[in-house]
């Protein structure tokens, strides 16, 4: 058995997911279908099965589902990181991969101007008890054009596995096997992108191989009494409002009932960017607002989305969640918005308190005694912003350079 251990070749870390309810997964990308490891929890065998079928376009994966209340679980030398039952040092982060496309081209061997894997390192090195990653993982959708081989080439684009180690899982392997992930769908997954190696990779449920779906159903993680409803926005619009993804997200809304949880959703609901024609702050994917003011969902107690490629948390005049946009991971940034957003309306609602900040980071959440601390770290362990959460209130300042 040990030699079956040694002699299979691992592409990636071995990481930990969790799904529906909590159910946790341990995954691994392999060189063949016959690498599967073995894993040992708490002392017993346990053959990691392939994920099948394999895409053409990628390596194989292979998954063992891990029996709930697994004290201890290694495979090979590694010991994986297990699911926390309440966990209070939260990693969120987003928008990761380096942009190749047409003639917008990211220097993705510097790491000053893609600076995910410092990013990845740098929130590995703080411990957290959960990784939510929320969407955008390949960016290298075309191939490098002729003049800037020194930033990009050599990586072929699109859905392969090429494509996906190169932009998502070598950068990421630290943070991968430093804690479990949650992890949700953003649009460069859609069913025009990259959606093959999402659902065979990443998404927490079986595979088929079948065709893509552009709405599939919310799930609650539940892990102790730290709840995450997670959204797949994927498809959203975000200058429309066609009225069926309207009742399709709302029917979403309503069909999970959080107690306490958080809202992952790789859209905004309540974010902000700068308009292309007005050049001042407006809201983006209105279908998820109407949707949310259709539904009237209770038990949600922040909103955490990418998708703006920046950093922003707001909090408003209604009753609404604040909402976090940490879209700033790695990919080019945005065009900036103005220092501060207070005053803004989306759909009626005032903002009345904020920040934002055009830098990349990672968002490190830490629970306090009546709610939560939030720090926007960069790679070299500085504090851009920190926030005080309570309920839907928040307070921010931002850290002087």
């Amino acid at each position: 058995m040990t030699s079956a251990i040694c002699s299979a070749q691992l592409l990636t870390p071995v990481w930990v997911e969790v799904g529906d309810g909590g159910r946790a997964t341990a995954r691994v990308v392999v060189a063949k279908p016959d690498d599967c490891p073995v894993a040992q929890v708490d002392g017993t065998t346990s053959p990691m099965t392939l994920r099948q079928p394999v895409p053409p376009s990628l390596r194989p994966a292979c998954e063992l589902v891990l029996p709930a209340g697994a004290k201890s679980v290694r495979v090979g030398a590694q010991r994986l990181a297990l699911p926390h039952p309440d966990p209070s040092r939260v990693v969120v982060i987003g928008d990761t991969g380096c942009r190749v496309k047409g003639p917008r081209t990211q220097d993705c061997n510097d790491p000053a101007k893609w600076p995910f894997q410092a990013l990845a390192n740098r929130a590995a090195a703080d411990k957290p008890d959960l990784v939510i990653h929320v969407g955008d993982f390949v960016y290298r959708e075309d191939k490098c054009p002729a003049g800037s081989e020194a930033q990009c080439g050599g990586t072929p684009p699109g859905d392969r596995w090429e494509a996906w180690d190169a932009d998502f899982f070598k950068p990421a392997a630290k943070l991968l096997a430093a804690a479990p992930w949650a992890i949700t769908r953003g649009n460069h997954e859609d069913c025009n992108r990259s959606w093959k190696g999402w659902f065979y990779y990443l998404d927490p449920h079986p595979w088929t191989g079948a065709a893509c779906q552009a709405f599939p159903p919310p799930y609650l993680v539940k892990l102790g009494a730290f709840e995450l409803v997670m959204l797949d926005t994927s498809a959203a619009a975000d200058d429309k409002l066609p009225p069926a993804q309207v009742d399709r997200y709302a029917a979403h809304l309503a069909s999970v009932q959080p107690q306490h949880a958080w809202l992952v959703s790789h859209h905004p609901f309540w974010g902000l960017r700068i308009d292309f024609k007005t050049k001042a702050p407006g809201p983006l994917t209105p279908p998820l607002q109407a949707a949310w003011e259709k539904a009237s969902p209770t038990g949600i107690e922040l909103v955490l989305s990418g998708h703006t490629h920046l950093f922003e948390i707001l909090s408003f005049d209604k009753k609404w969640p604040p909402q976090i946009v940490a879209g700033d991971g790695g990919t080019d940034l945005a065009e900036a918005l103005p220092v501060t957003l207070n005053g803004v309306t989306v759909r009626g609602a005032a903002v009345v308190s904020s920040e934002n900040l055009h830098e990349w980071g990672f968002t490190f959440l830490r629970k306090t005694g009546s709610g939560w601390r939030l720090e926007l770290k960069n790679a070299q362990d500085r504090t851009l912003a920190a926030c005080a959460i309570d309920g839907n209130k928040v307070a921010c300042r931002a850290s002087k350079p």
